[in-house]
């Protein structure tokens, strides 16, 4: 028996840092629970105090494992998450030290799983995993010091218990996030490598080679119930695509439907196909928030740039089903992407202005390059140039192209702030050298944070 804490560093206070439920390391904490070991999460929404008192440590662990879920806010900034973690963990580390006590040190969750050969030397820690953390926790687990000072990165794998075990959380961390205005919560309905080819999406590189395990119907009644009995009234099935499997996409909206819990919505990532009109009937008064879909280019070149597995056709298709079903829907469009020009960005908002409403709109601009993705092979950029924020090259001239192209309706106080806080930003980050033999076209530039090998904060001018 081990004894194990976890720290969720998601749950931060940072610039930009909005925290959800912490839902991948519960269920680690749950496989540990049930293996006999003794654990604590350690939350700061739910434990305020513990960020600056360091009172968890008053146990002698032995094993404090660190969940990163994202490394830099969404939208383009000179800011990053990074050396909040880098910073905070320093601070355990020495408290540890002054203590006299030496824990095993281990870091995962999918931000970390992006980055783990660069984090782990610089937060300093024994042991990462990468992907889906239950097994290879419960490996660490039985015993840590035979893993203390190798500084290995173990690939997480699959996990039985998914399948079997209910997950129930803690009423104290359940009371905490749901005291937050519009609180949502995530439950998995499956765990399954993604079919999708997005060159910008590194989900099939943190969710590892599985070829899908499906939640029972029982099983994912009970958590679902047990969510709403705790006050939740929203929830967002963190599958990387909900409707990827479309039978599977069907009994779940069933069951949500002959629940019928009072109140309670949900929202989860679409694709526009396959949705066929029997889906979109049940859909309707499933109690559906929003069927969020990201074809992220409305533009066919730039689309199939980015490696869609669909075009405007069908996601012209996917709006008409939708339209008749009534349901809410929400378009995810990223200007300056793989290939966008001038022509093209005309291309999406002829699109946006002729077939979307006001409020189905979420617009971004500039593409985070990521490890472990297509953009980052074509770029020939590795994994320790792209810890601080760097992104694809674009013409910032597309943050003027979107205000002028798009609709009136479109461009709320809201969206205008982003967009001038994003152009000036952009402006601001400093150009980064692409590897020998890769040019961006003209007229567009890399756009860094880092400077080169990854220096934190050398590439912001003030």
């Amino acid at each position: 028996m081990s004894r194990v804490a976890l720290v969720n560093l998601a749950s931060l206070p940072m610039d930009g840092n909005e925290p959800i439920f912490p839902i991948g390391v519960r269920c680690v904490q749950d496989a540990l629970d049930r293996a006999g070991h003794v654990t604590r999460l350690v939350d700061f929404v739910e434990a305020p105090d513990g960020v600056a008192n360091l009172a968890w440590l008053d146990h002698d662990w032995d094993v404090i494992g660190f969940t990163i879920r994202n490394i830099d806010p969404i939208e383009i900034s000179c800011g990053t998450h990074v050396d909040d973690y880098i910073s905070f963990v320093e601070r355990v580390r020495k408290e540890l030290v002054r203590r006299g006590l030496d824990p095993l040190l281990v870091g995962g969750g999918p931000g970390f799983s992006l980055f783990a050969s660069t984090l782990i030397s610089k937060l300093g820690l024994d042991v990462g995993v990468i992907g889906p953390g239950e097994t290879a926790m419960l490996d660490i687990a039985k015993n840590p010091r035979s893993f203390k000072g190798r500084g290995v990165v173990i690939q997480g794998s699959r996990h039985s218990g998914f399948l079997n075990d209910t997950l129930m959380h803690p009423s104290s961390l359940m009371g905490a996030y749901t005291s937050a205005h519009r609180a949502m919560i995530g439950v998995e309905t499956r765990r399954k490598t993604c079919y999708q080819t997005c060159g910008y999406c590194p989900y099939a590189h943190i969710d590892g080679d599985n070829d899908g395990d499906l939640k029972p119907m029982d099983v994912l009644a009970e958590e679902i119930q047990g969510i709403h009995r705790a006050g939740f009234r929203r929830i967002f099935f963190t599958d990387g695509i909900f409707n990827s499997e479309l039978r599977a996409a069907k009994q779940v909206v069933g069951l949500v439907r002959e629940l019928a819990l009072d109140g309670l919505t949900w929202s989860a990532y679409f694709t526009p196909k396959p949705f066929d009109e029997e889906f979109g009937e049940l859909l309707n008064g499933s109690g559906v928030e929003a069927v969020v879909v990201s074809p992220d280019s409305l533009d066919d070149n730039v689309m199939r740039n980015l490696g869609k597995s669909f075009d405007t056709r069908h996601v012209l298709r996917f709006l008409e089903r939708s339209r008749r079903n009534e349901l809410p829907v929400r378009v995810n469009v990223v200007f300056g992407g793989p290939g966008e020009t001038r022509e093209s960005a005309r291309n999406s908002a002829r699109f946006i202005n002729d077939n979307l409403a006001d409020d189905e709109l979420v617009l971004h601009v500039g593409y985070r390059i990521l490890p472990a993705t297509a953009l980052s092979r074509q770029l020939k950029m590795d994994e320790s140039r792209l810890l601080y924020p760097a992104y694809y090259p674009f013409d910032v001239d597309v943050f003027n192209w979107v205000i002028q192209d798009l609709d009136s309706r479109f461009i709320t106080p809201g969206l205008m702030i982003n967009l001038l806080a994003g152009r000036a930003s952009a402006r601001k980050m400093a150009k980064v050298e692409a590897a020998p033999g890769i040019e961006p076209a003209p007229g567009m530039t890399y756009l860094a944070l880092a400077g080169r090998g990854g220096e934190s904060g050398s590439g912001c001018h003030t």
